[in-house]
């Protein structure tokens, strides 16, 4: 009797244990679902979309849109969270593009979050993460001008010449301030693809300065480097006269012309629109053997530049007939041959084409530098007085060629006295 009343109080306190923990288990539980129904639903605002960033001077834009019609508020923040900007979003908006400005900012680079809400901030988006480089004095300090090749005046001309050389990183373009003919401040912007500038309205004994403007990779700002004078090399030459040039040629380097395409007609002032002009006989071969031609300038000169006008009837500039490479070699006498070693090498010359665009596109900035005529100064034996030129042609636009045609040569330099 005794074993049977243990057993039945050993089940009592089984079930009371069981019992005590099952309700204690279910209060916590009860509790953990109360605390969650009182905090509510987690609710997300739709982040930013299509969301692009533009760097500045001390400043950013970002460009955005909202799709949520619950946004109405847009939180920036930066730094770790020690910087934010807010800004409010127009119901009237949804979908349409957006741009807030942050600026004030310190020059480096940032890591920016973006985060949506309700107008009165009560739910929140995940945060997004862009980022951007701030620039400011340091970047502007940093940037080089760009160089130049050479400059001249030519004051008999009334003109002054500027050969650019290459781009420079992050350049957009250069500026030219001077003071025209009637002394009134005069500001050329000058593209990137632009490698000779010729100025003919200026004041004279005026200064010509010029800065080059930077903008970085997606930059909504400009940076200018500080303007810097233009040397230009003072050049005293003048027009040799083209009523003393003559045919003549030296031993090995026979005549060659096309009918009716005289080299006469290479110094008769009919210019690129007019025909003819000098032509090389049909079915010579440029390519690996050059087309030689000779002539007396009938006066002895130190050659400064030629300048080369190409055929412009009927679209002809910058096709096959124009020449691409060409070199001129020069003697004081007539004592000379094919061989080479018996000339004065005075340079070898590339046609530049102003528009960059491959062939066959040839746009109207083409021909009007075309027409202006090319421009090639000398730069070997710039020193030695000559007379008598020979002109050896290397390369033509297009290619293979069998024909050059050489509407008019000027040749400039300092006349010296017989």
């Amino acid at each position: 009797m005794d074993k049977i009343m243990k057993k039945g109080n050993i089940w009592i306190w089984m079930v009371l244990i069981i019992t005590f923990i099952g309700y204690s288990g279910c209060s916590d539980i009860n509790e953990l679902h109360d605390q969650y129904l009182q905090r509510g639903e987690t609710v997300y605002m739709g982040h930013p979309d299509s969301v692009k960033i533009f760097s500045g001077q001390n400043r950013v834009f970002i460009a955005f849109r909202n799709y949520d019609p619950k946004v109405g508020k847009l939180t920036v923040y930066w730094d770790f969270r020690q910087g934010s900007a807010t800004f409010y979003i127009p119901a009237d908006k949804l979908g349409e593009d957006l741009e807030v400005e942050i600026d004030q900012l310190e020059e480096k680079q940032y890591t920016f979050e973006l985060v949506t809400s309700t107008p009165e901030g009560k739910f929140s988006s995940i945060p997004l993460n862009i980022t951007a480089n701030v620039y400011g004095p340091k970047f502007e300090a940093s940037a080089s001008n760009r160089k130049i090749f050479y400059a001249t005046n030519f004051p008999f001309a009334h003109r002054k010449t500027i050969n650019w050389a290459s781009t420079v990183e992050d350049m957009v373009g250069v500026e030219l301030k001077y003071r025209n003919e009637s002394d009134a401040e005069t500001v050329l912007k000058i593209p990137n693809d632009e490698r000779i500038t010729r100025i003919t309205d200026y004041k004279e004994d005026d200064v010509i300065m010029y800065r080059t403007l930077h903008s970085p990779e997606n930059c909504i700002d400009t940076f200018y480097t500080a303007y810097t004078p233009i040397n230009l090399a003072l050049v005293e030459e003048e027009k040799l006269n083209r009523a003393l040039f003559s045919r003549w040629n030296p031993p090995g380097i026979p005549y060659q012309s096309f009918g009716g395409w005289e080299i006469e007609s290479m110094w008769d002032g009919n210019l690129g629109d007019v025909d003819p002009g000098f032509s090389s006989p049909s079915g010579n071969n440029i390519a690996g053997n050059p087309w030689n031609f000779t002539f007396d300038m009938g006066q002895t000169a130190k050659i400064r530049r030629f300048v080369y006008y190409p055929r412009l009837t009927a679209n002809q500039a910058y096709t096959a007939n124009h020449l691409k490479k060409v070199e001129f070699w020069g003697s004081p006498t007539p004592d000379v041959n094919a061989d080479l070693d018996t000339w004065l090498f005075l340079g070898e010359f590339n046609s530049f084409k102003p528009s960059g665009e491959p062939l066959p596109v040839i746009t109207q900035e083409d021909i009007d530098y075309a027409r202006g005529g090319e421009e090639f100064f000398t730069t070997h034996n710039t020193t030695e007085a000559v007379r008598y030129i020979r002109v050896r042609v290397l390369e033509m636009w297009v290619m293979p060629n069998n024909t050059v045609q050489i509407m008019e040569l000027e040749i400039f330099g300092d006349i010296q006295e017989e």
